[in-house]
């Protein structure tokens, strides 16, 4: 499966976000495009859509940027996914001009079943599952293991 930089870049400004703004901080959107060398530019076009699907809050002034508006483990993968691009979860379609069997069986057997488990495992994710995997991993680079 293949998904769109803005939809990438997106989980990652969220997971960056989730991450950075624990103890009610605000976290700046140039903060976020050097931590993860995004674009600040492209960021700007992001955050407005996750603004309006309720993910974020920002704050004005000179101490301004942004926070989580929900709880991390109250938004999923999918409603992030369907907040930057609603056609990733939509059953694929064939040409029409192939033979009708055909396609509605490889639809059958291939592409509802994908698509059905591909909800279901987003429905479960959350932004607080990527985020404390993130921290996770950012943790085992910071402290090395020693063995003996």
């Amino acid at each position: 499966m293949r998904i769109s930089s803005k939809v990438e870049c997106g989980i990652i400004a969220l997971i960056d976000i989730a991450v950075n703004s624990r103890g009610n901080n605000i976290v700046k959107l140039n903060a976020v495009s050097s931590r993860n060398n995004i674009s600040a530019k492209y960021l700007e076009q992001i955050i407005p859509l996750l603004k309006h699907a309720d993910f974020l809050k920002s704050a004005k002034g000179s101490g301004g940027g942004y926070a989580l508006a929900r709880d991390p483990a109250d938004i999923t993968l999918n409603e992030i996914v369907n907040a930057l691009d609603d056609t990733i979860f939509t059953t694929s379609e064939f040409n029409d001009q192939l033979e009708a069997k055909a396609t509605e069986t490889i639809a059958e057997c291939l592409w509802t079943p994908v698509n059905d488990y591909l909800q279901q495992f987003s429905q479960k994710l959350t932004l607080k599952d990527l985020a404390d995997r993130f921290i996770e991993k950012q943790t085992e680079e910071i402290e090395p293991m020693y063995y003996i």
